[in-house]
């Protein structure tokens, strides 16, 4: 159960609060697009033959194409399909005693996907009402030995489903998983952790420094994104806040806002000193133990919204092309508390 160095949902947590936000209130009874159908790989893959592994191989590279052996490669087998015990490390994994107990849980817990098909969907009809020349991935689940959330590689969304199987999870409490993680391990976060991931690798980093304002204003975009193509979801979910952490943003943005300017941070390049207030982890300890993590991206996604508030024409597709996060924060005239 190593750790692979994928693109991963906690790579960045993404997060996003919105309140009243009309204009994401769309109609996409007129967008066509095919409904999302997901394969299920952990089934296909703890059912083949062992037999004839080869011939199940086939069967597999020609249903997943060239995540199949992107899966196996980083995920089960480092060596790929090609290496030589490959066929032994397939019997390995799908054998192994705790990997079946996983797979009888994610069956049971997932017993079909229906949810997450028309989750996705409606994902797909947000995203292309916005981006109409923009394609939209496969989607598929799978049990990747707790190493991944989700990946999204070959224009495919990937979906372990054995991280999403509920807070009290057994495996869980073995591998020692911190609780401000395990509690949003469970079904209602694995569509939203997915889509956010998947729009990171749609909209990567293109701001035109790397500074603290930077890095808040462009996870703010992303945000505001999510937030458009999930505006069903609940903001807990998206944030994985509790209700009391939003209302602890809330009530304190005039502070916190005034001590990143008192501070001087918002042009800081210290990686370190960033990391205090964006890093992942139980609260910000910077602010208090009621602070919730990652709190300097929740300012990014206020400066975000008013930005967008207060310049209508601006369209998501040109919010997301902008660079200069000073020039979004200038344009939103940010001043919390007024």
């Amino acid at each position: 159960m190593k750790n692979l160095k994928f693109l991963t949902l906690y790579t960045v947590v993404l997060f996003v609060y919105s309140c009243g936000n009309k204009p994401l209130e769309i109609d996409t009874s007129a967008i066509e697009i095919s409904e999302v159908k997901i394969n299920r790989l952990e089934q296909d893959l703890f059912t083949i033959d062992t037999a004839n592994i080869e011939k199940a191989t086939d069967a597999l590279e020609k249903k997943y194409n060239a995540f199949y052996g992107h899966f196996i490669a980083r995920m089960i087998n480092n060596g790929g399909i090609a290496d030589s015990s490959y066929e032994f490390r397939i019997k390995q994994f799908i054998t192994d005693k705790d990997m079946k107990t996983a797979y009888e849980s994610c069956q049971k817990t997932y017993p079909t996907v229906d949810e997450m098909e028309a989750a996705f969907t409606d994902v797909f009809k947000h995203y292309k009402y916005y981006f109409p020349k923009k394609s939209t991935p496969k989607v598929v689940t799978m049990m990747s030995g707790f190493n991944q959330w989700n990946v999204v590689m070959d224009s495919t969304i990937a979906i372990g489903l054995e991280m999403y199987l509920g807070k009290s999870n057994q495996f869980y409490k073995m591998l020692a998983l911190p609780q401000y993680k395990t509690n949003y391990m469970n079904k209602e976060n694995a569509v939203p952790d997915a889509v956010r991931n998947w729009l990171m690798t749609e909209f990567s980093y293109n701001m035109d420094k790397s500074d603290f304002l930077s890095d808040i204003t462009y996870i703010g975009k992303i945000m505001h994104l999510s937030d458009a193509v999930m505006p069903n979801v609940a903001d807990t979910i998206k944030t994985q806040y509790t209700q009391l952490q939003m209302e602890y943003c809330i009530q304190n943005e005039f502070n916190i806002w005034s001590y990143f300017t008192a501070q001087k941070m918002l042009y800081t390049s210290d990686q370190t000193e960033i990391m205090k207030y964006t890093s992942d982890g139980p609260f910000t300890s910077a602010f208090s133990k009621n602070a919730p993590p990652r709190i300097a991206y929740w300012v990014g996604w206020q400066i975000v919204r008013q930005y967008m508030k207060n310049n209508p024409d601006i369209t998501l597709e040109q919010l997301m092309n902008e660079t200069d996060a000073q020039k979004i924060l200038s344009k939103a005239k940010y001043k919390p508390g007024k």
